[in-house]
Order: structure tokens, then sequence, then C-alpha cells
């Protein structure tokens, strides 16, 4: 897993398997495709987005579609991840 230490990083930021200490997003695009989950500690994100794409998008898609109320697959959902809120 690679390191970004105090960093203002901005623009599309790829962050599959990337710690990222003390950094701060400004208007960027973080990318996760889901090889490797990323690591977050004391960053600030200042207008700026996650975009989920291949393997995370799949899972992201299934997520969403699992919570619609006509699946009666929400309380599955919010109960393996309770985070996400009901």
């Amino acid at each position: 897993m690679s390191e970004v230490r105090n960093q203002t990083l901005t623009g599309r930021q790829l962050i599959d398997g990337v710690t990222f200490i003390d950094c701060e997003f400004k208007n960027a695009q973080l990318v996760f495709k889901g090889v490797e989950p990323p690591s977050f500690a004391n960053c600030k994100f200042t207008q700026s987005r996650f975009t989920f794409e291949d393997n995370a998008a799949t899972t992201v898609n299934l997520l969403r579609g699992m919570l619609q109320p006509q699946t009666g697959m929400r309380g599955f959902v919010t109960g393996m991840m309770p985070e996400i809120g009901a």
C-alpha cells in the first residue's frame, strides 16, 4: 500500500490501495475501482466527490438495488451496514 502525506490533491485521484494522511482533497474526483480499500487519516474534503468504477461500481449498484423498497431487502442491507442508516 502506498502512502501520501501532507498533500493537497485536485482533479482525478485513483485511491485504490493508497493511505492518505493529513491530506486535503480540493475539487477532487476520488476514483475507487474496488481493487484494494484506501485509508484516510485526518484528511479534509472540499468540493470533492467519490466515483465508483469497475468492481466498485458493480457493488454500489447492487446495494442501491437492494435498498429499493420493493425488494424487501432494505433491512438486510442496513443491518449489514448500520452506518448507512435506515
